[in-house]
């Protein structure tokens, strides 16, 4: 299915900024395949497990949207095995896909898979959708950057049985110029070479993981006790970009 126009994508768009997402776009899933990200991530897998995904021929496009994540409420992705999606700001953005689906089959008449969480159940690299959907870009940290939010965001996505113009990507190059406040930042010098390096960075995450802290449930939005890891966020603050938009 081929849609007409851009009239489709404005509201399939349009619908998901109802339902509350910060900033949203469309990526063609050829595009995506298409990235350079993939050919690394099969070379160097996250997970040992991981075995090369295969999406469905049905699916032609992704929407990617992004979740605000201010300062003021980090708890958004702290991670707890009681909490519903694991995260609170990922049990919000799993309700927005869902009602994204449904929304899409009774009024467009269009399927929609809500995305597994993980890329390798099937899901995407949703930083690289989000770049091709015209959301913002990936910096120098290996962070995406929004025009709107700087990296103070969270992705979620749907691939969609339709083939839908994309909306980005977009022409934007926050990183020009910048001395890197975010390079400093990180604990554990995890840009010494000049570019990301993941091993580093999944350390300081082991670290925080392996010091969970039982917390208070209504933190977390639930009512019992739970125990709770706080992952790092020191490059994502340190990004200057459209800071005074999330506090």
């Amino acid at each position: 299915m081929k849609s007409d126009g851009k009239k489709m994508e404005r509201t399939i768009v349009d619908k998901a900024l109802e339902l509350g997402a910060s900033v949203a776009g469309i990526a063609a899933v050829d595009d995506l395949r298409a990235s350079k990200s993939y050919e690394i991530y099969d070379k160097s897998p996250f997970y040992a497990e991981y075995k090369r995904v295969e999406w469905r021929p049905e699916h032609r496009s992704i929407l990617v949207w992004a979740l605000v994540h201010p300062v003021s409420e980090p708890a958004l992705d702290w991670w707890s095995m009681k909490v519903k999606g694991f995260t609170p700001g990922n049990g919000v953005m799993r309700l927005q896909s869902r009602k994204l689906r449904i929304w899409m089959g009774e009024e467009l008449g269009i399927k929609a898979l809500s995305l597994p969480d993980q890329f390798e159940d099937g899901g995407a690299l949703l930083k690289d959708a989000a770049h091709l959907a015209g959301l913002g870009v990936i910096g120098k940290h290996n962070l995406l950057v929004t025009p709107e939010f700087g990296t103070r965001v969270r992705l979620r996505g749907i691939f969609i049985e339709a083939e839908l113009e994309p909306t980005g990507p977009l022409d934007f190059d926050p990183c020009n110029g910048c001395d890197m406040p975010c390079h400093r930042a990180c604990p554990r010098d995890a840009f010494r070479s000049g570019a990301f390096e993941r091993a580093l960075c999944r350390k300081e995450n082991d670290k925080r993981e392996a010091e969970a802290e039982i917390l208070n449930g209504s933190i977390m939005g639930i009512e019992e006790p739970s125990e709770v890891v706080k992952p790092c966020r020191y490059c994502e603050l340190a990004c200057p970009v459209a800071q005074g938009a999330s506090l």
